[in-house]
């Protein structure tokens, strides 16, 4: 594998902090503009502007927070909230979430991210977790008894769950055709989180911000490719095959959160190979976590572990990017074989033999408001 590395000086460099996070902006508001229009025509006007409302809350408790953290560490309001990006955390915290989610657990964790996911730690660019990731985990641990049930129908994550995310191909198939088909799942045309939906669209802002510079192709594209190619292999062994693998893409929060969070400069490793190594380390950990937890989507806390691994990964590819390179590509090689090694024999472990129909599981009852609610259901004796 040749790898191209960044040598220092770095500052050479065009484009600036302020320039990426405009560009980061500017395809989140993209994304905002998209969910808002889909529930105004899937829904009418009253959900397009809870839409609306949700995302302007959430930007205005996270500007509020910083403006009186920093007039409490007695620094410039206004040069500490353009410094802060905190409305970046914000868009993405309420993108990742349920129209259902009340506007209420939407401001207080964007207050809690933006307070103990960033600013605690000394502020932009020195914190631990994806700020966004550790807002949405405070909604989904301590607000979820406030949703309102505005929709009741399950998500496409929620529904597949209720087969263990393991499944024949006419099991993959009715789940699917319930949302119409991959086709209009990969335009945006079903519910789920408010800004995960659309698939072309935030392929799109992925390959601005690549030309643009704004980040490194390395990571967005080794975790959608390793979940595309890891739950291929576990398809075809089911017999679901290439469909097996495009669902998992394009259901729940795989492409946002490849595009929007595991590419996080703050919470990601700094050198190519260990990019690489995290995104595979974050795709096998989504999978395996939709495999055998009670969570219908893993990709949220599956950055958020990986987070917790940067220093490590950091040390493992410690060295010069030009002098080291062997031992680096051989370190990112084996780590990330591990990786999915580990996630391929969870998920061929998972499959069980194929039962007769009387004995599939008979869902009789799913509600969920989001991608990262538990199902509620009900499973026949027979299963």
């Amino acid at each position: 594998m040749k790898l191209t590395f960044k040598p220092a000086p770095n500052y050479r460099s065009k484009q600036s902090t302020t320039g990426i996070m405009t560009d980061l902006t500017l395809c989140l508001l993209a994304v905002a503009v998209f969910a808002v229009i889909y529930y105004f025509v899937a829904y009418g006007s009253s959900m397009g502007i809870r839409v609306l409302i949700n995302l302007c809350a959430t930007v205005a408790a996270a500007l509020v927070t910083e403006a009186l953290w920093f007039k409490a560490m007695k620094k410039d309001v206004k040069e500490g909230i353009l410094s802060s990006y905190g409305w970046v955390t914000a868009l993405i915290l309420t993108l990742i979430s349920s129209v259902n989610a009340s506007v209420y657990a939407l401001v207080i964790s964007t207050v809690l991210a933006i307070l103990f996911g960033k600013l605690v730690f000394g502020g932009f660019g020195q914190n631990i977790f994806n700020p966004a990731a550790f807002g949405e985990a405070v909604v989904m641990s301590s607000f979820a008894a406030s949703n309102a049930d505005l929709l009741s129908g399950a998500t496409p994550t929620v529904a597949y769950k209720g087969y263990g995310w393991i499944s024949t191909a006419d099991q993959l198939s009715g789940v699917i055709a319930q949302y119409g088909g991959l086709g209009k799942m990969f335009l945006g045309m079903y519910d789920s989180t408010m800004g995960s939906t659309c698939a072309l669209l935030i392929l799109a802002c992925l390959v601005f911000l690549i030309v643009r510079k704004d980040i490194d192709w390395q990571t967005p594209v080794f975790y959608i490719g390793s979940v595309f190619v890891i739950s291929l292999i576990v398809g075809l062994a089911r017999g679901a095959g290439i469909q097996y693998a495009l669902f998992n893409v394009l259901a729940g929060g795989v492409l946002f959160g490849g595009v929007f969070m595991t590419t996080d400069p703050v919470t990601s490793p700094v050198s190519i190979p260990g990019k690489i190594l995290f995104a595979v380390g974050a795709a096998s950990l989504t999978l395996i976590i939709r495999w055998k937890s009670n969570l219908s989507d893993g990709v949220l806390y599956s950055i958020l572990l990986m987070n917790m691994l940067t220093p490590m990964i950091d040390r493992l590819m410690d060295g010069s990017q030009i002098k080291d390179s062997k031992r680096l590509v051989r370190n990112m090689l084996i780590g990330s074989c591990c990786f999915a090694a580990i996630a391929l024999i969870v998920g061929i472990a998972a499959i069980q033999p194929k039962k007769t129909a009387a004995a599939e599981p008979a869902v009789t009852e799913v509600t969920a408001a989001a991608d990262t609610e538990v199902p509620e259901v009900i499973i026949s004796e027979g299963n």
